[in-house]
């Protein structure tokens, strides 16, 4: 408890400094405080690291997308703050609450954000009806709970009296919800009591203020039940604000919606309104049970959420995702249809009213500089987006063979195993492997200082109960066996966790902290410090006691269950405790792990879980998030497929994110995004087919996107054809052009012009995986243009790499005469032995994309790039212009290719590198860079047998309630 209170303080101080914050001045503030407190001066330094990292973070600026002018709320907050007839009083003690856990500059954006969102909802004072729709988006595990809460103590500030959460299917996850709602906004443990009265119950933001009233009809124990909240006696149009977390559940939302209705008046129609109560209702992860996945009837949960809100006069809506790809699918229905819509709940007939689409505004939000997200797990290209782009940190590891085939778990944990398969008798030594880095990461954590904060490792292979409980039982067994060897000093595992710390451990501690220090653009943590085997050993007692094995699963009693600790997940319960206990756990789950669910300190995680549902596999991601002072002891083991999936739902997240930055700076509509994310090609990977069920047909558009081929099949005969295929290509452009500008720094290059069917041409004989490039609707595409008169003129470059040795070039014929190409080398860091995988996904160097536009046309696009950093609030200026702009300054007549051929020697790996020839000959890497084209004839095809057919897809992902109201 000292250490927190001296963290908080010293925060508290720092945080008010104006000053530039050095190490000396972090020193010295913590120095005062363990004078207050000197029996934590033993944890001095990790405080010390814990400051340095915290206030270190940086963050981009948020971006909005509004509803057109004519819809849009005219902003309230500032006029009616600067008249004082609004006063932050739940905001400025949440405020005072998070100064211990956020530097300054991050609570600031967040002050920003929450105006941002409550200006775009309505005045909570302002008469008769009206209703808004909004969507934060942000990543998973990255703090999205804690924004809605700040939004919640400032909604309630402004009078909005009832709130309502909607925090996933699971009541795990509303119970965690709740947990951080007691602590961020009611101020009381709410297990204890439904109201603020008790003075002795005072946590988190309670601590500061216990003069504001808030009062909860849920608890942390328990979701909405009709006799507690009649009991409570609370009333929804009092003075005090009242909120409820509740699960998105059909009995649930049922009950309360009924209970709800019975406090409404009875219209003209027969239907019951609730007026002159405004409702904030926000839908955390707002696109798993929320969307309507019925193309014949209104599911029951989509179908309640709307009826919740038709039942107030006055509602705002408000929905949080990492994944927003199904919420960009729902349709918008004509508003006679939308007026239609009804149905019966017992005795009182609602309103459907409109679908959930956020036509109102939609906001995203970047991660902080200190988020561990899929860029850092998986690397990240160079995009209008990311310019430097991100490379992976060295934490993960492949379970499969170098040859690619499957993995020691394959046998005994198939990937389509069913529920009554036979189970394990034993654990994969891969599994085991990773039980011993958790047994490690547990005593480096201990010596580095950080024993008040809990350690957790995810093991999830199965979604079958069974299962679970079968492997839990088995890591149970493995984990005393290991607990036994450590007391005891017996046998050899001390000896094997030497030989892993020093071989697996130290390597990546010094790559990462190298990084720290060398390279600007690198992950920051001061927490990061190497440790020898003898500080490690010192802390492996007291690290593996702790450890224990919890089955998370759906079953609540232990009759047939060879693991009987299902006792749920509870870190906040534990911290509750006098004195507070911090957990180290091994979760061994399924579905409760796999979606909102937070665990603790995570570092280890055995990932086996097949899907190929892109928001399904974000959302399993759960090793993604904070974590301060030990990134480098984080592992993720898992497939060669797995990573695969997620290098590809990494690159496909962040192209959506890249089409949102460029509605940002096209000051485009919410309706726009959503047309824009249903023609991006890779839309079809990222969710269920069920949740665009309107969809039949998909319209594709390439209209400004850069195709390239960043991944490539490891194949002599393909990269043969291939390299054969531009042999073919280049006698049929003709002469050599000079480039139209000189502004790029590359004047050896070989240029042509040329004429479109002569790129449709090459383009059907370049053979690529159609995931990475689909040659066959890049063709169709550029055909449906000509009616127009767009994209009928092409430049083609083949790039020369002037500094090559003379091993590495390509003998051609130009203009006649011979030529020698220098080949381009691009790192395979993967080292995969089937697929040739281009470092950040990015083959082309960004002056290359500029190659065809004249001066004028350049220097508009850098002027325009300035102009969008400026509207990003970035601190610098371009030297170059954005992928973006470049597109939108090219004749909507003229396409570019590009053609590298690339070194078959092929470097490898980072610590050592090596150097692998994985060709005979040269590699033919593509880029198309397609300009902007306004009113572009899209490519239409049919949706399901697409999918199906093209990409293997398996949708075997259950839908919560898909049944009709």
């Amino acid at each position: 408890m000292n250490t927190y209170l001296v963290k908080n303080l010293a925060s508290l101080t720092l945080g008010g400094e104006t000053g530039p914050l050095t190490d000396t001045r972090i020193a010295q503030v913590v120095d005062q405080f363990l004078k207050l407190y000197p029996d934590v001066v033993t944890e001095r330094t990790a405080v010390i690291n814990y400051l340095r990292a915290n206030f270190s973070v940086t963050q981009d600026a948020y971006q909005i997308l509004d509803t057109d002018k004519a819809h849009r709320v005219e902003p309230w907050i500032k006029e009616k703050r600067a008249s004082g007839e609004l006063e932050w009083r739940f905001w400025e003690r949440y405020r005072l609450y998070l100064q211990a856990k956020m530097s300054a500059p991050t609570i600031n954006q967040l002050y920003n954000l929450t105006d941002d969102i409550l200006d775009r909802l309505m005045d909570p004072k302002t008469p008769g009806p009206w209703e808004r729709r909004g969507m934060v988006v942000g990543q998973v595990q990255s703090g999205k709970t804690g924004n809605y809460v700040g939004l919640m103590n400032k909604a309630a500030d402004a009078g909005y009296k009832l709130i309502i959460v909607l925090a996933g299917v699971h009541d795990s996850l509303r119970n965690q919800t709740q947990v951080r709602i007691d602590e961020g906004f009611l101020g009381f443990n709410t297990q204890l009591t439904m109201s603020f009265a008790k003075a002795n119950n005072r946590i988190g933001v309670g601590t500061f203020n216990q003069n504001l009233a808030a009062n909860a009809l849920t608890t942390r124990m328990g979701d909405f039940k009709r006799q507690a909240a009649k009991t409570a006696g609370h009333q929804i149009n009092g003075t005090d604000p009242i909120v409820l977390v509740v699960k998105k559940n059909t009995g649930i939302l049922k009950n309360l919606i009924q209970w709800l209705a019975q406090r409404g008046e009875t219209q003209p129609d027969g239907k019951k309104l609730i007026e002159r109560v405004p409702l904030l209702l926000i839908d955390d992860e707002a696109d798993n049970a929320s969307i309507n996945t019925s193309k014949d009837y209104i599911s029951t949960i989509n179908g309640l959420i709307r009826s919740l809100l038709s039942l107030f006069e006055q509602s705002a809506y408000v929905g949080y995702t990492a994944t927003p790809f199904a919420n960009m699918f729902i349709r918008m229905l004509d508003e006679d249809i939308a007026k239609g819509l009804n149905i019966k709940l017992q005795d009182f007939e609602l309103k459907v009213g409109q679908d959930l689409f956020p036509r109102d505004f939609i906001i995203n939000i970047p991660a902080p500089s200190n988020y561990i997200g899929p860029a850092k797990v998986f690397g990240l290209p160079a995009t209008a987006v990311s310019e430097q782009g991100a490379e992976p940190l060295p934490i993960v590891i492949n379970l499969d063979q170098a040859d690619g085939t499957a993995g020691d778990y394959a046998t005994l944990v198939p990937n389509k195993h069913k529920k009554n398969d036979p189970r394990p008798n034993r654990l994969p030594p891969t599994l085991l492997h990773a039980i011993k880095h958790f047994v490690l990461v547990c005593a480096a954590r201990h010596a580095r200082g950080q024993m008040a904060q809990h350690n957790s490792m995810l093991v999830h292979i199965s979604r079958f109960v069974p299962w679970i409980d079968k492997v839990a039982s088995l890591v149970d067994g493995t984990l005393k066996e290991y607990q036994r060897q450590i007391e005891f000093n017996t046998g050899e595992l001390r000896q094997e966790l030497k030989q892993i710390w020093n071989d697996e451990f130290v390597p990546i501690t010094r790559s990462i902290r190298e990084n720290i220090d060398n390279d600007p653009n690198a992950y920051k943590d001061a927490g990061i410090q190497p440790l020898t085997w003898e500080q490690i050993e010192s802390s492996l007692f007291p690290a593996i006691l702790k450890i224990e094995v919890r089955a998370v699963h759906s079953q609540t009693r232990t009759t047939g269950l060879e693991h009987h600790n299902i006792a749920p997940l509870d870190y906040a319960l534990a911290e509750d405790e006098t004195p507070p206990r911090y957990l180290s756990v091994i979760a061994v789950g399924g579905d409760k792990l796999s979606r909102g669910l937070t665990l603790e300190g995570l570092s280890i995680s055995y990932y086996l879980r097949a899907s190929k549902m892109y928001d399904t596999l974000m959302q399993m991601g759960r090793w993604f998030g904070y974590r301060p002072g030990y990134v480098d002891l984080c592992r993720l083991f898992t497939s060669s497929e797995l990573i695969r999936w997620y290098e590809f739902i990494t690159l496909a997240s962040e192209e959506v994110r890249e089409d949102f930055d460029r509605m940002f700076m096209l000051n485009r509509t919410p309706r726009e995004f959503g047309l824009k994310v249903r023609m991006h090609k890779g839309a079809l990977l990222v969710t269920a087919i069920n949740k665009f069920k309107d969809v039949k047909t998909m319209d594709l558009s390439y209209s400004a996107e850069l195709e390239q081929s960043h991944r490539m099949t490891i194949d002599e005969r393909l990269f043969r054809s291939n390299l054969e295929a531009v042999e073919r290509l280049i006698p049929q452009l003709g002469s050599t052009v000079t480039p139209p500008n000189q502004r790029s720094a590359k004047g050896n290059n070989y240029v042509w012009r040329t004429n479109n069917y002569t790129i449709c041409q090459f383009l059907r004989e370049y053979r690529i995986d159609p995931r990475v490039m689909d040659m066959p609707k890049l063709v169709d595409y550029i055909g449906q243009q000509l009616n127009n008169g767009d994209l009928t003129n092409w430049t083609v470059a083949v790039i020369n790499n002037g500094d090559a040795k003379p091993d590495a070039r390509w003998q051609i014929l130009v203009d006649g005469l011979p030529a020698s190409v220098g080949l381009t080398s691009r790192s395979n860091p993967k080292g995969s032995a089937t697929e040739y995988v281009i470092n950040k996904a990015q083959l082309i160097s960004p002056v290359d994309e500029f190659i065809d536009l004249n001066n004028e046309q350049h220097d508009k696009a850098l002027e325009e790039t300035k102009q969008d950093w400026t509207k990003k609030e970035r601190k610098t200026d371009p030297d170059k212009p954005s992928t973006f702009r470049i597109k939108y300054n090219r004749p909507s007549s003229q396409g570019l290719l590009l053609i590298y051929p690339l070194n078959p020697v092929v470097e490898e790996g980072k610590d050592p590198k090596t150097y692998r020839t994985i060709s005979p000959v040269p590699i033919m890497g593509l880029a198309i860079s397609f300009p902007n084209i306004e009113g572009d004839q899209k490519v239409t095809y049919y949706v399901n047998q697409q999918f199906v057919q093209e990409y293997d897809y398996n949708e075997d992902e259950p839908e919560m309630s898909n049944e009709p109201i």
